[in-house]
């Protein structure tokens, strides 16, 4: 798999704007890149906040960035610092521009959308040319840094319209691409049903605009990787696209890209095969976009394991010799470690045997690859929190099928880890003192079931567009409310204008034929009238939705930890410590730890910053041993990856406290922390 390398020279060039209210800012000062460096190593050099004065750390200043959309907003903006200005989004998707060191506004610029999740920002300059860049839902925007006008020489007046032809499918990009030379390289989010487009990667010419290069990581018929599908399959398929962000090394000009699952995504009878390049880490040259190497994690993914978050860029030694890899977490608790030239494995990797199907027409693949390397439990434990907590608990799965790596059904699996992992999109940081890769994980059960097909016209689009988050009979799942007795709360008006244009953490559904979207609402209206379609003779199955396995308190149906934050042994792969990470505001005396969203950030001092749990808190632990040094609460969730800067030499960490997930209020402040000025 091994391809010769190309020559590659890499210019950096630290400017400063006119604009700016502070000049000559060295490297390590900026936080220019979304996640720290296009090795998305969340590490800061920085050093003068410490293990001995981190618990003096206050509020620099706070900047309510705007309004949080309608529904359970949420912001998950890390943003960028460069020469003393900060620039981040709000959860409108409005952009802005602060005095890094005071939170004074300086700019802002509404592109005039409903708003969306969006991860970051991209930054790019040549000269005096300064960019600020990021994607609101399909758009591409691009900004003069200085003024938050539009480019107007990029794409249409500033901004380019990212939805590939073809198939009409939900399309945006929650995540920031990587910024390469004079290129802008991006993937995208779609739906997980087979209305789905089909995944690539592009490149944009960050002059103009236009399409540099694409690799098709949903091969094209007879193209690479197309051998590993049924005959034909490819035409109605989609998904293995990369939502959750890639990562460069600029020094070999390699890009490193994790892959989503293949669409319809739990039941896969119309795609036979290992379905390349799904569920794989990806190598390209980040020049041409040509072909290096993959490694693929889940062969004919049933269980929705697609690669969570961006690979992390390190170094291990071994034997007295420093090896450059690149390391991936994964939803099932795994941790895959590369080398980055070859994409040799540097763990053991074993095989486990599959489990043949019971639904007709699917076609389990005979083993799964699985790392020697775990950092969550790989067996469900149930809860002994109370006895009526066990009890609840075990009639809830005593019927469900426990085996691992147990396919879909429709009596449903015991999935452990479930939907979000193990690791989810927050990422994980590097340490390189002593090679460590710090992150944070969750344990919580799932359960996983498919049904039928609805034979009614509506509920049958119901079931392919909503059933996913909004569960079989509209009751509702963890990623979407109950819609029972809508038509008590919303209009017929209002309820075309959520579906249209999307609400809190839903996207829009506004590729939908009004044929589509009007039976969708009828059934969603009233389930009662539906019309029969079909004779019923062809068998298709759809989601049951994301159900968590909880207990009759709404927590977590296992036994403790439910979250944990982990400092990684690269070179041997053994966890040096863990602890239990965040806690439930409903239960906040138990500590044992819950759902975390956003990564963390580690500095040269041996600090570790992260938000990410549900109770609210920004914490600061030690990198050597995990003990908490402090913590500060935060108005609304941190459900997000902090950013870590020094303006006149002045270090600060900034947070986005956006909220909004399971069920918590939303927030649309950024709060940056420092040490008191000695003065």
């Amino acid at each position: 798999m091994q391809k010769t390398l190309l020559p590659i020279i890499v210019t950096v060039i630290i400017g400063c704007s006119s604009e700016s209210p502070h000049q000559n800012r060295t490297l390590s000062e900026n936080w220019d890149t979304y996640l720290g460096d296009p090795g998305r190593s969340h590490y800061s050099p920085l050093t003068e906040i410490t293990r001995d004065n981190v618990s003096q750390l206050e509020v620099a200043w706070s900047y309510d960035s705007g309004e949080t959309r309608e529904g359970s907003s949420t912001m998950y903006t890390s943003p960028l610092i460069v020469d003393g200005v900060l620039y981040g989004l709000s959860p409108k998707l409005v952009a802005f521009a602060l005095n890094a060191a005071t939170g004074v506004e300086l700019w802002r610029y509404d592109y005039g959308g409903p708003g969306a999740s969006q991860r970051g920002l991209m930054w790019w300059e040549e000269n005096n040319d300064k960019r600020v860049i990021y994607t609101a839902g399909a758009q591409l925007i691009a900004l003069d840094a200085s003024t938050g006008q539009p480019i107007t020489s990029f794409g249409d007046n500033g901004s380019v319209d990212l939805r590939p032809e073809g198939k009409d499918a939900p399309f945006f990009t929650g995540v920031p691409g990587v910024v390469y030379q004079d290129k802008i390289i991006l993937g995208f989010s779609t739906s997980e049903s087979a209305n789905s487009h089909s995944g690539m990667i592009r490149a944009i010419d960050v002059y103009s605009g236009d399409e540099v290069w694409r690799f098709n990581s949903l091969p094209l018929e007879g193209g690479l990787g197309s051998e590993t599908w049924q005959e034909g399959s490819l035409a109605n398929a989609g998904g293995a696209n990369n939502w959750s962000g890639m990562t460069l090394d600029e020094e070999r000009g390699m890009l490193f890209v994790p892959a989503g699952s293949a669409n319809p995504d739990f039941y896969g009878a119309t795609r036979t095969g290992d379905n390349l390049f799904a569920n794989s880490l990806i190598a390209l040259d980040a020049t041409t976009g040509e072909y290096r190497w993959h490694y693929q994690t889940v062969r004919h993914d049933l269980w929705d394991r697609d690669l969570p978050a961006p690979p992390t860029l390190v170094q291990l030694e071994r034997e007295g010799v420093l090896i450059d890899a690149v390391a991936q977490t994964t939803k099932s608790g795994h941790l895959f470690l590369f080398n980055r030239d070859t994409g040799e494995s540097l763990y053991e990797i074993y095989e486990a045997t599959g489990i043949p199907s019971q639904l007709p027409g699917e076609v389990v693949a005979a083993t799964q690859p699985v790392s020697s390397v775990a950092f969550t439990r790989q067996q469900f434990e149930i809860t002994q929190r109370s006895s009526e907590a066990n009890e609840f608990v075990l009639e809830l799965i005593a019927p469900l099928d426990q085996r691992p790596w147990a396919p879909p059904s429709t009596e449903g699996v015991l999935f452990y880890p479930a939907y979000d992992g193990g690791a989810e999109w927050g990422g994980s940081a590097y340490d390189p003192a002593g090679h460590k890769l710090i992150l944070n994980a969750q344990e919580i059960g799932g359960i996983l079931r498919v049904y039928e097909r609805p034979a009614g016209y509506g509920s049958g689009l119901f079931a392919e567009n909503c059933g996913l988050c909004h569960g079989e009979n509209r009751e509702g799942t963890d990623r979407g409310p109950s819609l029972d007795r809508l038509n008590e709360r919303l209009s017929v008006t209002q309820t075309m204008s959520v579906v249209s244009e999307g609400r809190g953490n839903m996207p829009g559904f506004g590729h939908l034929e009004s044929e589509v979207s009007n039976a969708i609402i009828s059934y969603i209206r009233n389930p009662g009238s539906e019309i029969q379609v079909g004779d019923g003779s062809a068998i298709d199955y759809a989601f049951g939705g994301y159900i968590r396995v909880r207990d009759h308190e709404g927590l977590p149906g296992n036994s403790p930890p439910w979250g944990t934050l982990n400092s990684i042994d690269l070179a041997t792969g053994e966890i040096d410590w863990q602890i239990k990470f965040g806690n439930y505001p409903s239960h906040p005396d138990l500590n044992w730890g819950a759902e975390s969203y956003g990564g963390p950030v580690v500095t040269a001092s041996g600090l570790i910053f992260i938000g990410a749990t549900p109770d609210s808190k920004f914490r600061a632990y030690g990198s050597e041993n995990g003990a908490l040094l402090w913590e500060a609460d935060l108005p609304a969730a941190g459900f997000t990856t902090p950013s870590v800067y020094s303006v006149d030499g002045k270090q600060y960490v900034v947070i986005a406290a956006g909220g909004g997930k399971m069920g918590l209020a939303s927030g649309s402040q950024y709060l940056a922390f420092s040490l008191p000025d000695s003065n």
